[in-house]
């Protein structure tokens, strides 16, 4: 789905520091960057962006060229 660029943003939280982790998040985070997907790679910073979009109307967001 990241390959057909069917998200508008990934966020990725390794669960674990495990080697299969990591090499899997790798993947996702590459190809996320590698496409010009916005990427959260961090809990609080995820956190905050959703609290952020949560007290938004959707009406209140402009589209931008």
């Amino acid at each position: 789905m990241i390959d057909n660029k069917e998200f508008d943003l990934v966020i990725n939280i390794p669960k674990d520091m495990s080697l299969d982790e990591l090499n899997s998040d790798y993947r996702i985070r590459r190809n996320a960057i590698d496409r010009n997907i916005p990427l959260i790679t961090n809990t609080q910073l995820a956190v905050a962006f959703l609290d952020a979009v949560c007290e938004k109307n959707i009406a209140d967001f402009a589209i931008k060229h």
